[in-house]
């Protein structure tokens, strides 16, 4: 079984696109979850056993063409917090009709995203109440495909990915980076890496 966490930061492969249309809260059609649409056609066309868990922002939110690629069994939506733990809760529930189960938080580690996302400039990540009704997915052993796929090769990322999976754990990306390497964001392309997990074509 392989287990796939996906953090929807960013709606664009542009990662300026991506940064100037969370600032200004804005979703143009054009390219909006452009690299998480190849990925959920690629979880639902291979022939691995798999589930992949979305989790998603506020300012990601899944539009028709995506919730149809993610519904299914192999698909699970789950909340990535952004600000408000509960309101978002409350509204990515309401958009999908689904009962979530899963939490991560969003981090920001640089000035610019905590200014980008509205947080306080000395607040990395959002506090989680003690009660809140979701578990957080990173209770359970994970593995960061595109961190390691930042400074080695191809590869070499594919038998530590290979590894993970055979020790149960679960393999976590971000889509905006399937095909770019960041400048700042130690995370590289993963996109070949994941295409021979996945034997897709």
């Amino acid at each position: 079984m392989i287990k796939l966490r996906l953090d929807v930061d960013y709606a664009y492969p542009s990662r300026n696109k991506s940064l100037i249309c969370t600032a200004l809260k804005i979703h143009p059609k054009k390219g909006y979850l452009e690299n998480s649409k190849i990925i959920a056609k690629m979880v639902n066309e291979t022939q691995q056993e798999i589930v992949a868990y979305w989790f998603f922002t506020p300012l990601t939110l899944p539009d028709q063409e995506m919730m149809n690629l993610i519904n299914s069994k192999r698909h699970e939506i789950a909340l990535h917090i952004a600000v408000n733990p509960y309101k978002e809760l409350e509204a990515l529930e309401k958009l999908t009709n689904r009962k979530l189960r899963y939490y991560t938080i969003h981090g920001t580690e640089r000035v610019l995203g905590r200014i980008i996302w509205r947080r306080k400039l000395g607040q990395a990540r959002v506090p989680v109440p003690e009660n809140f009704p979701l578990q957080n997915f990173w209770d359970f052993p994970t593995f960061s495909l595109d961190r390691v796929c930042y400074n080695k090769s191809t590869e070499e990322s594919l038998k530590m990915t290979q590894e993970n999976i055979t020790e149960n754990k679960v393999i976590h990306v971000h889509p905006d980076w399937l095909f770019r390497k960041g400048k700042f964001n130690h995370r590289g392309p993963y996109f070949e890496v994941l295409k021979t997990i996945l034997d897709a074509k």
